[in-house]
């Protein structure tokens, strides 16, 4: 028996009696020990150590107990057996009432697919919160044999909104050091609506016990084989219909998709539900794309209200994200989780998928009409693309605007931060420019600009010139009337102008990675720069941690890719008002140095947050950055049946965008955006991008742009200043390190021309310097 404190055995108020209170709380800690593996024997103190200058009759060597005289031991130990037995049977009696509710009221699929060792852990735990008179509310942590944690929240009632803020107290987030990928979740509800149960399990499962699927699996090869042949109908008993045969059952083509599964996930899989999700994988696979399937449930009502079961499989996206999105998407939309299934699939070089399946009831009056779950397939797709101040705008800040008009004003923006910043950079900064525009006495100005931009470019009936003309007045008048602040005045007129000086935008296609603007150029001029040549075209690409810019100064122009990722929040800003002027200056020496051939110089700018991840995390964001940005390129270029229909074209003319390796790109992401060019439809997708790894040269491992800059180094050696560099000594200062692409490979080629001759005397890049009068030793 564990001892309690002295005062545990004194009255503790009137209104308590304090045998009952004694025995609710020793019965509570022998459930909880014995669920959740024990506790520790108190911590002992000697007598030899100082603590104790006199004897204390309550130390543990002492026979004497509060509860007893000392002098008789006898009646003690009897009195400890009556006391040990009475909780006993206070225990037996709780659980002899708790399994009867539990296995009642728990629904089917929970028997079915939650191991019993962890049904037994969750019936002691909750028998000993009822035992004890306290609220149904605790969380369980346990160990798996493979070395997985599987964390159990337990909570009271089923209100809209319980399963959200559980997940937003989960742990092991992409930003924590013991980082663990989300493997699987088991959502519950009890069918009497009086607790939630919702198992969650971390870590990546072991190797199958039985290395053969089709012993696993064999539930489901034969339902396909059924399905195949047509021997089981159009529904099943249920009245369920059964997925439309289709090659994808095939045999082989099963067994080669349940390899690529874990046992767990098969074997307590539904072979209906299995196919039906596999149909989705086959969807995603090799991409980045989500692909959503909405029908009503033929088994599962409440209250006599039709539920619906929302599958969607997310291609390489982290689970905890996944499920976090997608459950605050149906919260906002007034859709209830009532149970909930998340498992990953392996897609071989392209990650995993995740696939999630939730059973959701309508409330608050929501319906569930297909205007309604066509939304929320668009909005679940677009999810993942989300930018953090679009998922605050529309999920926390103001939840009726919808997600189109909120990516259109976070755009917006972005893209007015290196304009506006030239005018005032503290009142302009990019923080300040969203808490302007979407402050509550202006965001429904904001929102009717959104409106008219989605209006401009909607397919099946754009704005015409004259319409977007007397509209943008009617704002500007409603404005200036309303808007006395003069900074959210220019802020809400720049972004009409950004309305008018839109040319195409991908914001009505149904599988786009991010949100892309084709902008005319004279938008991006501030009143308070110098003037300077005019680009011929400007692309600005916003999704998910990242805004890009992409700058040409001719129609056929080519330059490099390349990846800014700041590693404070202070820099992040700084970046952000310079970036669009970085791209335009890169853009612009590449036009100087293409001045005799025909291609043209151009330039594309990634701005990605990667601030606070970790080195596997900063990888993943910048490799779906890339995708993402050249993905949304070909939304705005290609000439296809879906981009015909789906985007509105004011420039009216064809264009071609040649793109190279630049910092931070690396040969898989050259790879992917090749065959991505591909599949898209790109006249010449070899050419889209340079550098391919097994094609052409990779200018990186020649130094084929440092060659260059090394030709102008002699002849200006030789013809300015006078030396053979061949013979005469000189002095170097450079900016740029060892391990960049141009730098690096110029200090190879002056070792390799000039030898010794080549003093560097100073070298400086972001990560620290060099100097030596007498030279850097080679």
């Amino acid at each position: 028996m564990i001892p309690l404190p002295r005062h545990c055995f004194r009255p503790i108020g009137a209104k308590t009696k304090p045998a009952i209170a004694r025995r609710h709380a020793i019965a509570a800690l022998s459930s909880l020990t014995e669920s959740m593996g024990g506790l520790r024997p108190p911590y002992k103190r000697g007598t030899d150590g100082g603590s104790h200058d006199r004897h204390d009759p309550r130390n543990e060597s002492s026979p004497y107990r509060s509860w007893q005289a000392t002098q008789n031991l006898d009646i003690q130990r009897v009195t400890q057996t009556a006391i040990i037995h009475e909780l006993t049977q206070q225990q037996t009696r709780s659980i002899e009432r708790v399994v009867p509710w539990f296995l009642n009221t728990m629904p089917e699929p929970y028997f079915r697919q939650v191991p019993e060792s962890f049904r037994l852990d969750h019936i002691k735990a909750i028998s000993a919160i009822k035992d004890a008179n306290m609220d149904m509310h605790m969380n369980l942590k346990t160990h798996l044999p493979d070395g997985r944690q599987v964390l159990t929240f337990i909570r009271p009632g089923t209100m809209p909104g319980l399963l959200l803020n559980m997940i937003k107290e989960l742990p092991f987030t992409q930003r924590s050091q013991d980082y663990m990928p989300l493997s699987r979740v088991q959502v519950f509800s009890a069918e009497d609506d009086s607790m939630s149960l919702n198992v969650f399990v971390y870590g990546e499962e072991g190797e199958r016990k039985f290395g053969d699927v089709d012993l696993t699996g064999a539930h489901i090869l034969e339902y396909a084989s059924n399905l195949l042949q047509g021997s089981i109908g159009t529904e099943d008993e249920f009245g369920r219909p059964h997925p439309e045969p289709s090659p994808t059952f095939e045999r082989e083509n099963i067994i080669a998709y349940l390899e690529k599964c874990s046992e767990s996930y098969i074997t307590r899989s539904d072979p209906r539900r299995f196919l039906k999700q596999m149909q989705l994988f086959e969807k995603v696979t090799g991409t980045d794309g989500i692909a959503v399937d909405i029908e009503e449930s033929y088994l599962d009502s409440k209250h006599g209200e039709t539920q619906y079961w929302v599958d969607a499989a997310f291609a390489n996206t982290l689970p905890h994200f996944a499920l976090e999105q997608a459950t605050q998407l149906l919260f906002l939309h007034n859709f209830d989780v009532q149970r909930a299934h998340l498992d990953n699939v392996s897609d071989g070089d392209n990650g995993t998928i995740t696939l999630l399946r939730m059973l959701v009831s309508p409330v608050n009056g929501a319906r569930g009409d297909e205007a309604t779950f066509n939304l929320m397939k668009q909005e679940l797709k677009r999810s993942k693309w989300l930018t953090p101040a679009t998922m605050d705008l529309v999920y926390e800040q103001q939840p009726w605007m919808g997600v189109r008009r909120g990516e259109v004003i976070t755009a917006m923006c972005t893209i007015m931060h290196p304009i506006m910043s030239k005018e005032n950079a503290i009142a302009f900064s990019k923080g300040n420019i969203i808490e302007t525009v979407t402050k509550d006495r202006y965001v429904k100005h904001a929102a009717a600009i959104a409106d008219l931009f989605l209006d401009r470019f909607h397919p099946k009936g754009p704005l015409s010139e004259s319409e977007l003309e007397r509209r943008s007045d009617e704002l500007k008048k409603a404005i200036d009337s309303d808007v006395e602040d003069t900074n959210a005045q220019e802020l809400l007129f720049k972004m009409i102008d950004i309305v008018k000086h839109t040319l195409r935008t991908n914001i009505y296609m149904n599988n786009r990675y991010a949100l892309g603007f084709r902008l005319d150029p004279k938008i991006m001029v501030s009143s308070k720069e110098k003037p300077r040549d005019i680009p011929y075209g400007v692309f600005y690409i916003h999704g998910r941690r990242f805004d890009g810019y992409h700058v040409r100064f001719r129609d056929i122009a080519r330059g490099g890719l390349r990846l800014v990722t700041p590693s404070s929040p202070e820099q992040f800003s700084l970046e952000s008002a310079h970036q669009y002027d970085e791209c335009y200056g890169l853009a612009f020496a590449q036009q100087l140095k293409n001045k005799d051939i025909p291609e043209g110089g151009s330039k594309a700018v990634v701005l990605v947050d990667t601030i606070g991840l970790s080195k596997g995390g900063k990888d993943f964001v910048m490799r779906k950055s890339v995708k993402a940005f050249t993905d949304t390129i070909l939304d705005l270029v290609v000439d296809t049946e879906e981009t015909r229909k789906e985007i509105v074209d004011f420039h009216g003319k064809k264009e071609v965008l040649y793109l190279g390796p630049d910092e931070q790109v690396i040969p898989e992401d050259i790879n992917w955006v090749i065959q991505r060019a591909a599949k898209r439809g790109y006249d010449t997708p070899a050419a889209f991008m340079s550098s391919k790894p097994r094609a052409g040269i990779n200018h990186k491992q020649y130094g084929v742009t440092s060659e260059g800059v090394n030709v102008y180094l002699d002849v200006a050696l030789k013809h300015v200043l006078g030396k053979d560099p061949k013979q005469d000594s000189f002095t170097i200062k450079m900016t740029g390190g060892p391990d960049g692409d141009v730098a690096g490979n110029e200090l190879k080629i002056l070792h390799r021309e000039y030898g010794d001759n080549a003093k560097i005397v100073g070298i400086a890049d972001h990560s620290g310097c060099a100097e030596d009068p007498d030279g850097l030793n080679w």
